[in-house]
């Protein structure tokens, strides 16, 4: 009998690159300027105007993990228990990953990631007036935080808690914003959109980020080494032990911050 935790399938959905090295991703900033379109009189010069290309860079951080196990234990189990282990490394890596793109390790300043950054550098929110609280309209400007040709493939993605707490919400029509769905993957929808939720998404506290909703693709995750777990036999066998080892490199940042928006609670 195991731990059971909820994981939501942020990278199953982000967008996965598989190469070597350094990842420059660029993209077309209109925030500050932009081609402009105007009415002119003839032989009248057009003036020039555009955005700015900038870019993302992708890199690489090596993680892993190690586990001994003893050989005593191996020999008197009724069940496979090296099998058991290695399907458990290959889980808490996954919740690893997960906790890494939904949280990010950041840095000093806090937009210079530290290892992965994940969504925590991303800079499409929506502020909610309290910090433990959220309602049914803060829940709707979060939704239409997106736009709508990015909306067929968006879901939530919330801890338990807030879950929870969302299910107590109503509309001003009297009816229940998150509603059971049969059809959905975990079974409620919240404004049409499947909800997800994780253990490793922080409950609605102050300066938490709370939700997130949109389409992941906008999440680039880069695996210079994909995953790879081995058996030890030998090395550990003067500890009469077999060693389960496992490494991965990867790294994970926003690469369209149209895509994806999330709900920050309010400062203390």
């Amino acid at each position: 009998i195991k731990k059971v935790y909820d994981i939501c399938p942020i990278l199953e959905r982000s967008t996965k690159y598989n190469i070597k090295g350094t990842l420059e991703l660029p993209y077309y900033d209109t925030s500050t300027t932009t081609i402009s379109v105007a009415y002119k009189d003839e032989f009248s010069a057009l003036t020039s105007s555009s955005g700015t290309f900038n870019s993302i860079t992708l890199t690489g951080y090596l993680a892993g993990a190690l586990t001994k196990i003893s050989r005593s234990l191996i020999n008197n189990s009724q069940f496979d228990i090296v099998a058991f282990v290695v399907d458990e490394m290959a889980y808490a890596i996954k919740r690893f990953i997960e906790n890494e793109l939904l949280n990010g390790t950041p840095g000093n300043p806090p937009t210079t990631p530290s290892k992965v950054l994940g969504l925590y550098g991303l800079t499409n929110y929506i502020t909610a007036a309290a910090q433990t609280a959220v309602t049914a309209d803060e829940v709707v400007q979060l939704h239409d935080r997106i736009k709508d040709e990015f909306q067929e493939n968006a879901i939530w993605i919330m801890s338990p808690a807030t879950r929870t707490a969302l299910r107590l919400l109503k509309a001003t029509t009297g009816y229940y914003l998150l509603n059971d769905d049969v059809s959905s993957p975990f079974g409620t929808t919240l404004l049409g959109k499947p909800v997800y939720v994780s253990d490793n998404m922080p409950n609605m506290a102050a300066g938490k980020n709370a939700i997130f909703y949109g389409d992941f693709r906008g999440l680039a995750t880069k695996f210079n080494e994909e995953l790879s777990i081995e058996v030890l036999r030998e090395k550990y066998a003067d500890e009469h032990a077999v060693g389960v080892i496992g490494w991965f490199e990867f790294d994970s940042k926003v690469e369209d911050a149209q895509k994806i928006a999330k709900l920050v609670m309010a400062s203390a």
